[in-house]
């Protein structure tokens, strides 16, 4: 596995599946590599985020990363958090990177008296304090627990695989010259997560993380976020797009008739992990009024819902233009049970280049709240023309995803305790003590004596609630210490 970062953009590579970032947020490398590629064989030229909602008066508002130009509505840096004001974006013009490894030789090496901590380190944006967020991206705060990121103290970058490349960009720096649609004022950060695997699933997948930020003063009640993908499988103009329903997956596969890949059916998906679909939806590099590129802020919102641009319904059947009825999902072989499950997949159409989009399902998003959204990329190289090896790659990476909780975060910038109950209290030496929180967190505990000796230490993971106390603690009065990323909370117990 290995890395290479540039000043605005960055590439991280799993196994067979690299993907780039940019300090914008989209997945494109500034080098000209494209953002999704394995081996030599390119799968996406670059893919990016499409944001609607409504405000109280109705109006429409929309940001979107142009899969197809250079124009976003999206620029690098924070917002203030208590009037919104985008950062000055040179100034962040940076894409974060960091390794598992990293972090382990910080934590090991960062009392020595000549160790200096390296640049991806030192320059991990965990906090910069106002007027922005006190914390910008999630860290260990090893000791005074102050939501200060020190470094030279023991913190550290807290991720959950062994490479990450790390973006803050927002939506408010200037007008929306490819939408044209009013800002939303949100502040995003965006991941790309690689894990060390043998797993032949894991192997072909990254994970991708948008965190949305609403820094506008305002509610909304009908925000969208949708994944929205240049595919570009070897030659950009020879792609067919399908969706697997019960997956909530889009993806592309390259048309094999030129033999370009030795007959093989290579194709790239990408599902929704942690929100629901809506629709799937795809766009075509012209200018047709229905499926054609969208040029003004009703067609994004259109497309956004799973609508033509001008808001004429998704038919079932043909490209979707000309189909019957309505539908939800495009090109879902025989997975649409809303359409009596008969099959519908884009084979008989000319094939070429595509513009899928996987769009979520509308959510509150509240003035100074966050949404996370978690999608997978996958690439498969088979020899069957068969929508089930789409869902086997799906399958498997769920199972292995909910089975060893990787992509678990505590919840987004938050710099406050959980709710802690302990119970029985008082207890007896050598009994399980029981620990109830109102949100799962990983954490450090640690008993702790009146004079402040530790006793006993323990790494809680998530799924346990309860410790078993030291057989050989005397009667008296203890302290136990529950210490999260960034905070830490003391709560006295009674050993009788």
């Amino acid at each position: 596995m290995s890395i290479k970062a540039q000043q605005t953009s960055a590439f991280i590579k799993t196994n067979r599946l690299t993907g780039a970032l940019n300090a914008d947020g989209l997945m494109f490398d500034s080098l000209g590599n494209p953002g999704l590629y394995t081996n030599s064989i390119n799968l996406a030229k670059n893919a990016g985020i499409w944001l609607s909602a409504k405000d109280s008066l109705g109006n429409i508002k929309v940001s979107a990363h142009n899969v197809l130009g250079s124009n976003h509505d999206f620029w690098p840096g924070p917002l203030e958090v208590l009037n919104g004001h985008s950062a000055d974006p040179l100034n962040w013009n940076i894409v974060y990177h960091i390794t598992a490894d990293q972090v382990a030789y910080h934590m090991a090496h960062y009392k020595d008296a000549s160790y200096m901590p390296s640049n991806d380190i030192a320059n991990w944006p965990g906090s910069k304090g106002a007027p922005y967020a006190q914390i910008l991206a999630p860290f260990v705060d090893v000791k005074v627990s102050n939501q200060i990121y020190e470094p030279a103290t023991g913190d550290y970058p807290y991720i959950k695989c062994d490479e990450l490349v790390y973006s803050i960009f927002n939506d408010n720096y200037a007008q929306h010259t490819y939408s044209g649609g009013a800002a939303l004022g949100v502040e995003v950060h965006s991941s790309i997560y690689a894990f060390k695997s043998t797993d032949s699933f894991m192997k072909n997948a990254i994970l991708v993380r948008y965190s949305v930020h609403n820094r506008s003063g305002k509610n909304y009640k009908n925000f969208r976020l949708s994944l929205v993908t240049n595919f570009q499988i070897g030659d950009e103009s020879d792609e067919f797009l399908g969706t697997d329903i019960d997956n909530q997956a889009i993806f592309a596969i390259n048309d094999t008739t030129g033999a370009t890949f030795k007959n093989k059916l290579v194709s790239l998906g990408c599902m929704a992990f942690n929100q629901k679909i809506s629709s799937t939806m795809y766009f075509n590099n012209d200018n047709n009024i229905l499926n054609g590129r969208p040029s003004l802020d009703f067609h994004f919102y259109n497309l956004m819902q799973g609508k033509w641009k001008n808001g004429k319904a998704l038919g079932y059947g043909g490209t979707g233009v000309d189909g019957n009825g309505t539908a939800k999902f495009i090109y879902p072989y025989t997975s649409d049970n809303t359409n009596g499950n008969i099959m519908w997949n884009e084979y008989g159409n000319t094939p070429g280049q595509r513009i899928g989009m996987l769009n979520c399902d509308s959510t509150d998003l509240n003035a100074g709240t966050a949404k996370v959204y978690d999608f997978i990329y996958f690439y498969v190289d088979e020899k069957f023309n068969n929508i089930k090896q789409i869902s086997k790659f799906c399958l498997n990476i769920k199972e292995v995803l909910n089975t060893k909780r990787l992509l678990f975060t505590p919840k987004v910038n938050t710099t406050t305790s959980p709710k802690i109950i302990v119970f029985p209290n008082p207890i007896h030496a050598g009994d399980i003590l029981f620990i109830k929180m109102n949100k799962e967190v990983p954490m450090t505990i640690r008993i702790v004596d009146i004079g402040g000796k530790e006793i006993s230490n323990y790494d809680l993971h998530v799924s346990k609630n309860n410790i078993n106390l030291p057989a050989d603690l005397v009667s008296g009065l203890y302290f136990i210490e529950f210490k999260t990323l960034n905070t830490i909370e003391r709560q006295l117990i009674n050993i009788n």
